[in-house]
């Protein structure tokens, strides 16, 4: 083998161990509950089910503890979306968290006044609670 195939094979054998990792370490951070979402008034309140109740676990931001896993957080604004008039063709990207709260991208996935993937706003969900916080729109010209 030469030294050209060699590097191939090694970059390879590296990109499967990264997605492998990646992989494992989204299960891992994946909360194992039943959600069910309550939506009143633009508010939304998520009530979990515990499989397993020693899983208390929560996140560190480098500051304070925050008890919403970025997938909850994205699941509830994916939910809170789905339940709130004028979001259709939109779907939840992944979040991230500034101080206490995560901002959840919104992204266009038919294309009309925006092309698909278009970032058109974030939904804000506290990390403490999971209540959204609203929504900021991104004014695009």
């Amino acid at each position: 083998m030469d030294n050209r195939n060699i590097i191939w094979v090694l970059v390879i054998a590296v990109i499967i161990l990264v997605g492998v990792i990646g992989f494992l370490g989204f299960t891992i951070l994946s909360n194992n509950s039943n959600n069910t979402t309550n939506t009143t008034n633009n508010t939304t309140d998520v009530v979990e089910n515990q499989i397993n109740t020693s899983n208390n676990k929560s996140v560190s931001n480098g500051t304070a503890a925050v008890k919403i896993t970025p997938a909850k957080a994205k699941s509830i604004a994916s939910n809170y979306l789905a339940s709130t008039e004028g979001w259709e063709n939109t779907a939840a990207g992944n979040p991230s968290l500034k101080g206490d709260v995560y901002y959840v991208p919104i992204k266009v996935t038919k294309e009309g006044q925006h092309s698909v993937g278009t970032v058109i706003g974030h939904v804000k969900v506290d990390a403490q609670t999971g209540q959204v916080l609203g929504i900021e729109v991104i004014t695009i010209e």
